[in-house]
């Protein structure tokens, strides 16, 4: 994981409705709107100056004589820099939940691809649909890893069906990545994949998604949220809204309204 996802920032925080109507009910509109612009800047940024002058500019209140009533909501921290300790208490909530849900994650996937003693299968049950034409069973001697590797096995027909696959070369990084995916929708290991689901295999392969995010994504699909996606095509052509979701907190059981964050149709699920 390069360094830049392992610090990325949430995109999000928490917006706790009441709190923040009985935290701002003497404020005047351009105060609370100064105000919200004040917590963005901290949220992106980690604080804000702790000049006045700087402070109007980013809360788009220059020459108000409201400045310093806005500012007195954060605290000095480091001789420099202000920030609003609810905001902060909010962010180490976030980053806690995080943790413990790539933890699940990690865990929920070791148990998935543990086998079985007595078959040597994975627990993961199959909801999918063989391709007529099976993928490669075995790895050509003379194989290597390639950057784009094709998954649609060459077909010839002037010889005999022992002969007529060839063994595609495959990228040992995006054939990792595809059976983690299929894991999360409880596809078997071993079921072949169509040419569309590999089509969009590689467009999400190439967002080149945190580690943290996808064990979210692998941790939400542990839960009995009634709006998982069910099939693998879907998942991938809606991979970067999954994505949004557990990056935001909103992972049922925690007192999150779903109603406008998800669609409530639920064939859109399926």
């Amino acid at each position: 994981m390069s360094e830049e996802n392992k610090t990325r920032k949430a995109p999000a925080f928490q917006f706790y409705a009441d709190d923040f109507l009985a935290g701002t009910s003497e404020m005047s509109a351009e105060e609370v709107g100064g105000y919200i612009r004040l917590l963005c800047h901290q949220w992106t940024k980690g604080g804000i100056p702790n000049d006045e002058e700087r402070v109007a500019r980013i809360a788009g209140m220059i020459g108000s004589p409201s400045v310093g009533y806005v500012m007195a909501k954060f605290r000095l921290c480091d001789g420099h820099t202000l920030k609003n300790e609810r905001l902060e208490k909010v962010r180490e909530e976030q980053q806690a939940f995080k943790i413990r849900q790539a933890a699940a994650g990690t865990s929920g996937a070791a148990k998935r691809w543990k086998k079985s003693p007595d078959h040597g299968q994975a627990y993961s049950q199959s909801d999918g649909v063989a391709i007529a034409a099976p993928m490669a069973g075995a790895w050509p001697e003379n194989s290597s890893p390639s950057p784009s590797p094709s998954p649609i096995t060459k077909i010839q027909a002037d010889k005999p069906p022992s002969v007529r696959f060839q063994h595609p070369t495959v990228n040992p990084e995006l054939e990792a990545f595809r059976l983690r995916i299929g894991a999360i929708v409880r596809r078997r290991h071993d079921t072949p994949w169509n040419t569309k689901e590999m089509k969009a295999l590689k467009e999400v392969f190439k967002l080149n998604t945190p580690e943290e995010d996808i064990q979210l994504v692998e941790a939400r699909y542990k839960t009995n949220d009634p709006y998982l996606r069910r099939e693998l095509y879907t998942l991938l052509n809606n991979w970067n809204g999954e994505v949004d979701k557990v990056r935001s907190g909103l992972m049922p059981g925690i007192g999150e309204s779903r109603a406008a964050t998800t669609s409530t149709n639920i064939e859109d699920y399926q």
